[in-house]
């Protein structure tokens, strides 16, 4: 196993590309985290606009 990785020294294009989807995913969420963090007292606000509506 050892001597077939020493012989893929270049990336294959399948590893490429799934690194760069793994990046991809790392930065979706971060945007959402992101996103979660800045609007948290606005959806705070509305939850309790809609739980006091229901009640």
């Amino acid at each position: 196993m050892e001597g077939q990785m020493m012989g893929e020294v270049p990336a294959s294009p399948e590893e490429t590309d799934e690194k760069e989807t793994v990046e991809r995913r790392r930065e979706r969420r971060r945007k959402l985290g992101q996103f979660l963090i800045d609007w948290s007292p606005v959806l705070a606000k509305i939850t309790t606009i809609v739980m006091q509506y229901l009640s």
